[in-house]
């Protein structure tokens, strides 16, 4: 087989993993914008925290190339951005599937989580978090797992941390810092 031949079978096969499960993507109740609200409403009563003015939910049951981040201003109760997120390698290609909270899984991490201080690191501006749901997420910060900008990254995929464009990033990482609620669910 000549190597022009292999690469043409090689992107066929790259875009039957990735594209192709894009055009058969659920329409499940949780996509529309009035339920993505209600969610954040409803993860906001459940968990207590300094800063209610936002809510970030991040939809895992879509795609690593959808709009699966919500920010929702919680006084408007209105979605003010939705963006593209990273999810960890090991977790899954195009769908996270395998989560984990242990150390050097490399998997995402799902559940409630306290945004705290900005910083700038090896990616630039970033934020820690804090799990909130004891051993589904309580060693994100032992684990390094922030938000940060995707611009140095090699891939798609991150070691769990949550990594938008560069451009959304500081808007992100802004407005959320500083004790707000982040909901991360499949």
């Amino acid at each position: 087989m000549s190597n022009n031949l292999k690469r043409a079978y090689t992107m066929k096969k790259l875009f039957i993993l990735i594209a192709f499960p894009l055009l058969f993507q659920s329409c499940t109740f949780i996509n529309s914008d009035f339920k993505i609200i209600e969610l954040a409403q409803e993860i906001q009563k459940k968990y207590n925290v300094s800063n209610n003015k936002y809510v970030t939910i991040i939809n895992y049951g879509k795609s690593i190339l959808s709009n699966r981040l919500y920010l929702v201003d919680m006084q408007k109760n209105e979605i003010i951005l939705k963006t593209t997120v990273s999810h960890a390698w090991n977790s899954g290609i195009v769908y996270p599937t395998k989560f984990s909270n242990g150390k050097g899984s490399n998997k995402s991490s799902i559940g409630a989580f306290k945004t705290m201080d900005s910083y700038y690191g090896e990616y630039g501006y970033a934020m820690r978090i804090i799990g909130l749901d004891g051993e589904l997420n309580n060693n994100v910060m032992d684990r390094f797992v922030v938000f940060h900008s995707n611009k140095k990254m090699k891939y798609l995929w991150s070691k769990g941390c949550f990594a938008t464009s560069e451009e959304i990033n500081k808007k992100i990482i802004d407005k959320i810092k500083g004790g707000t609620l982040v909901y991360v669910f499949i």
